[in-house]
């Protein structure tokens, strides 16, 4: 029996089970066997957690890995011995494989500010997200620390945060966004900047911009520029690095902590590992690397579970391209912006935007029903490697 372990049951690794697991069943390759380790029993639309804590985005896995013949286990994953083909999850029991594919995701990026570990909160994962939700509804409105919410980073999750805190909170909170860039949005490019600029003033959200924070204390902020500012709730929104493991693994990593792969995911110097999602350095296209994105995370984890399966059987492993790329960013009540390409040529604003947007997180990013059956589900994960995604 030939073994396929998967690490990670966000995006990348959930899609890599379904796609090794619909090539195991098209090759009828039933000597081989296929495992993800996921060290949560759900699947969280991390995406959606600028939305709140909702049940509707914590996915249960057994399920679905049930239904297409995956093993599946909960258990966190200390060590990876590239050498030996062997890891280690929490309590100290050790797991062979013949092939690995890396995909336990990223982390929010921790600044070197003083009390960022004590006196924050964020929405990295569901948990942390249940206890910000619990905290905003326990605020005191008639204190001006508790009425005040400063998100630090204004790039994607700040503003989707910012604009959905808008819509849940009402107006009379006090919402602050902080960045060190001159701009919100500033990594989003030239085409989104006058949206979100009109949507940051639509909602009523002050901007600190040009400027980072110094330190942060129990109830208030001090800024850069010397300016302080009363707040109990401090959210961080500080971007992303790859999930610590891939320091496990000898080879390139990239700014992010991502390792950098082959064109067929495979960590350079190794026979055994393929690496997707967050925790791979990969190239969408000829000129353009990918994301740490679910949009992303998606495709590198069908590639990843389709080259597993196929290097085990001895057959050509395919290149993984993902030419269609497309942006789209929730703006709370003002709306969305949806652009495509990597130039992103905005395509539609407002409520045609918001539209799309309730469609990519209500439908393309949700895994398959497990009630479609077998067959169904590998219909849907069926890597089409001559069609745009």
């Amino acid at each position: 029996m030939k073994e396929i372990h998967i690490l990670g049951g966000g995006f990348a690794g959930v899609w890599a089970a379904m796609s090794a697991a619909a090539e195991r069943n098209s090759a009828s390759a039933e000597m081989i066997r296929i495992a993800l380790v996921s060290k949560t029993p759900d699947l969280i639309i991390r995406p959606r957690l600028y939305q709140g804590a909702s049940q509707a985005l914590s996915v249960p896995l057994a399920p679905l890995m049930k239904e297409i013949g995956v093993d599946f286990r909960v258990a966190e994953v200390g060590k990876i011995d590239a050498e030996a083909r062997r890891y280690r999850c929490s309590g100290g029991e050790e797991c062979e494989y013949d092939r690995l594919i890396l995909a336990t995701g990223s982390k929010l990026k921790h600044l070197p500010i003083s009390g960022m570990q004590e006196y924050t909160w964020s929405i990295d994962n569901f948990e942390d997200t249940e206890r910000l939700d619990f905290h905003l509804d326990q605020l005191d409105p008639n204190d001006p620390a508790e009425n005040t919410i400063v998100i630090i980073g204004a790039g994607f999750t700040g503003l989707e945060l910012a604009t959905e805190l808008r819509s849940r909170l009402g107006d009379k909170k006090r919402i602050i966004l902080v960045d060190q860039a001159e701009q919100s949005g500033n990594d989003l490019g030239a085409t989104f900047l006058p949206f979100i600029e009109e949507a940051v003033a639509v909602c009523g959200i002050e901007t600190h911009l040009g400027t980072t924070v110094s330190c942060i204390w129990p109830g208030a902020i001090k800024l850069s520029n010397g300016k302080l500012i009363e707040s109990r709730t401090v959210i961080m929104a500080t971007g992303l690095v790859a999930s610590p493991l891939t320091r496990s693994i000898s080879g390139e990593h990239d700014a992010q902590g991502r390792l950098k792969v082959t064109p067929d995911l495979k960590v350079p110097g190794t026979e055994s590992i393929f690496v997707a999602g967050d925790t791979a350095h990969a190239f969408a296209d000829a000129n353009h690397a990918t994301l740490l994105s679910c949009q992303h995370a998606t495709e590198l984890g069908r590639f990843a579970g389709y080259n597993a399966v196929h290097d085990l059987l001895g057959n050509e492993l395919q290149v993984y391209r993902q030419p269609f790329y497309a942006t789209c960013i929730d703006l709370g009540e003002w709306g969305a912006v949806f652009s495509t390409g990597w130039e992103r040529k905005v395509e539609k604003v407002r409520d045609e935007g918001k539209a799309i947007k309730m469609q990519i997180n209500n439908e393309w990013i949700m895994p398959p029903d497990p009630a479609l059956g077998k067959l169904k589900i590998f219909e849907k994960v069926a890597l089409a490697i001559e069609v745009e995604i």
